[in-house]
């Protein structure tokens, strides 16, 4: 999952790699084990998130929504005095609209990277997403060790898949995210997982970009609930470059 590159306008040691490593599909396979079993995923065909989101030490501060159905997916975060920043992938196109800098279709590494911002899709699809897993090493997260795992996709850049070496957890992400500003490296950590309608789910991600926290903290997620007509329609004005590029 991605923050939008237009919201920074606003404001490592080496690996131990050991012949004992365990290969990046065996800790994939744990960590939809212990966050509710593939029988569990195989019933999600939607998830809707909600909550807060802030820039640690910026006085910014808003909500976040997302909405995520198979590979579709929608982010929203709508900041006082600032505007709302939305961006989707609808399954074939993608984009953002900003009420800072307007629509703009997302192309190349950009639309990639949206692709695979869908948390469904890369959980029990991670294998059509991805061509190659390969475990480097052991790092800590917060103090405790995690395995380390190099997950190069089929369309996009390479990121890196930290699993808590006791729970199995999904515990960070880092990766490269493509923007109009140009590349821009993310720190993301997953915690407070809990558990949700059989899947436990972590309810704060933090991302570091460029220097910057942001912090999302949601006290809504739903699985399988009624998503709005329309929701990953384009609003008028990406309708309008939509229609200017076929």
């Amino acid at each position: 999952m991605r923050s939008f590159a237009v919201l920074l306008t606003l404001v490592s040691a080496l690996p131990c790699v050991s012949a004992d490593l365990p290969s990046g599909e065996s800790l994939m396979a744990r960590y939809i084990q212990v966050t509710g079993g593939e029988a569990a995923y195989a019933k999600i065909k939607n998830v809707s998130m909600a909550g807060d989101i802030e820039m640690a030490g910026r006085n910014v501060a808003g909500s976040v929504s997302i909405v995520e159905a198979g590979e579709k997916a929608y982010m929203a975060l709508d900041f006082a005095g600032i505007g709302k920043v939305e961006e989707c992938y609808d399954g074939v196109n993608a984009w953002e609209s900003s009420a800072i800098s307007g629509p703009r279709l997302l192309e190349g590494d950009e639309k990639a990277s949206i692709r695979q911002a869908s948390s469904i899709a890369v959980i029990t699809g991670w294998r059509d997403i991805y061509k190659q897993t390969r475990t480097v090493g052991s790092e800590e997260v917060e103090g405790k060790p995690a395995w380390k795992v190099e997950m190069t996709p089929k369309e996009g850049q390479p990121e890196t898949f930290y699993f808590d070496q006791e729970s199995g957890l999904l515990v960070r992400v880092k990766s490269v995210l493509s923007s109009a500003m140009g590349d821009i490296n993310s720190d993301l950590e997953m915690s407070d997982y809990r558990d949700i309608d059989g899947i436990r789910s972590p309810l704060t991600m933090t991302e570091k970009v460029m220097s910057q926290n942001i912090v999302m903290r949601f006290t809504s997620v739903v699985y399988n609930g009624m998503i709005p007509s329309g929701r990953f329609d384009p609003p008028a004005e990406v309708a309008a470059l939509l229609a200017r590029k076929r």
